[in-house]
């Protein structure tokens, strides 16, 4: 079995080393974290600082493991490591002193990719949440809403497609339901919102996990924010929920500001607030949500459930909230996937 030492090496400032791999080498011209194989009875430790003065000529401290993981039958173990020396490129393209948030901007070498996310969402400090799909599971009570709004037309829809269509958004929704019909859509939301406002009421129940992962989170000191089309009944739910006080700022339809996949909203939250953006996740159930967050220049992650998005762009792609632990605790404490119970990470 080959074993690679990986050094994830912070300068001064407290940004990452990236080396570009150089031409007629494996995976020429992607980034990766330096390091190299190991040598017959020689510590993860001692190999990383050999390669890093023989590629490099870095000299580094305060060495220590964090992560290990197999790729394509070599085990990877990846190292931190401190340095206030610059590399002198011997056998690379370029290196680059990063910051975590910006690691996922770069081309990784494969086996390098999963201990970026991780890193990267590590220094997340504030998670900006969708709320229909991704903190409550509002979906039943809107496709109930809806199916009652077009049977008062004699329009017959099932739940799967009402649901369908409602992912996208629910403007296409009663567009594309009101031209096959001959209905006005605008009749059709009016409808709709009637019968909402009945199940709303009601209350919602959160999405699966999201409870869990926002205490675990905010534990940690993560600071929560919602950022939502709908407008400030989104309070009042999650209060009914229990979990308003773990949330700090609100973006809603009452600001009057572009819709996503527009950045807007999450701009006018990160200047209302003060937040460096490479601290900042947009977590959503749908691609437009993930295109909001890069369209924004921060981390985006999609919660997918019934994995309806399978080519969806975002930094990460995972099936419940309780993924979202994984990535945002496990580069610096293991520990609290284990007390999510999260053994996967996708976090199923």
């Amino acid at each position: 079995m080959i074993e690679v030492s990986a050094g994830v090496i912070y300068n001064e400032e407290g940004r990452i080393l990236l080396c570009q791999r150089g031409e007629g080498r494996a995976n020429a011209h992607l980034w990766e974290f330096p390091g190299g194989k190991r040598e017959a009875g020689e510590s993860a430790e001692d190999c990383l600082a050999r390669e890093l003065m023989e590629e490099l000529h870095l000299p580094v401290t305060d060495v220590r493991q964090r992560h290990v993981s197999e790729w394509n039958g070599i085990i990877f173990t990846f190292l931190e490591a401190r340095t206030t020396a610059q590399p002198i490129l011997t056998e690379h393209e370029a290196a680059h002193f990063v910051r975590p948030g910006e690691l996922l901007r770069y081309d990784l070498c494969p086996a390098d990719q999963h201990a970026a996310r991780l890193i990267a969402f590590s220094h997340v400090k504030h998670v900006f949440w969708d709320f229909d799909g991704t903190l409550m599971d509002s979906y039943p009570a809107m496709v109930r809403a809806f199916i009652a709004a077009a049977a008062e037309y004699g329009v017959a829809i099932t739940p799967e497609r009402t649901l369908s269509l409602m992912k996208n958004c629910l403007t296409h929704c009663c567009e594309v339901v009101g031209a096959e019909s001959g209905i006005p859509a605008g009749d059709l939301v009016q409808a709709f919102r009637r019968h909402e406002a009945d199940e709303l009421r009601r209350g919602l129940p959160l999405m699966p996990w999201v409870a869990e992962a926002l205490q675990a989170t905010h534990t940690l000191g993560i600071r929560h924010h919602v950022v939502t089309h709908r407008d400030l009944v989104c309070r009042d739910l999650l209060e009914m929920a229990g979990v308003l006080p773990l949330f700090d700022g609100f973006v809603t339809q009452e600001d009057r500001l572009p819709r996503k996949p527009a950045p807007d909203m999450l701009l006018h939250l990160i200047a209302q607030h003060g937040l460096d953006p490479a601290e900042c996740l947009m977590v959503g159930d749908r691609p437009l949500d993930t295109e909001s967050g890069r369209n924004a220049g921060i981390l985006s992650a999609l919660i997918d459930p019934e994995e309806r998005f399978p080519g969806a762009i975002c930094d990460v792609h995972t099936r419940h909230a309780r993924g979202l632990v994984h990535y945002m605790t496990g580069w610096t404490n293991p520990g609290f996937c284990a007390m999510m119970e999260i053994s996967h990470p996708n976090g199923c």
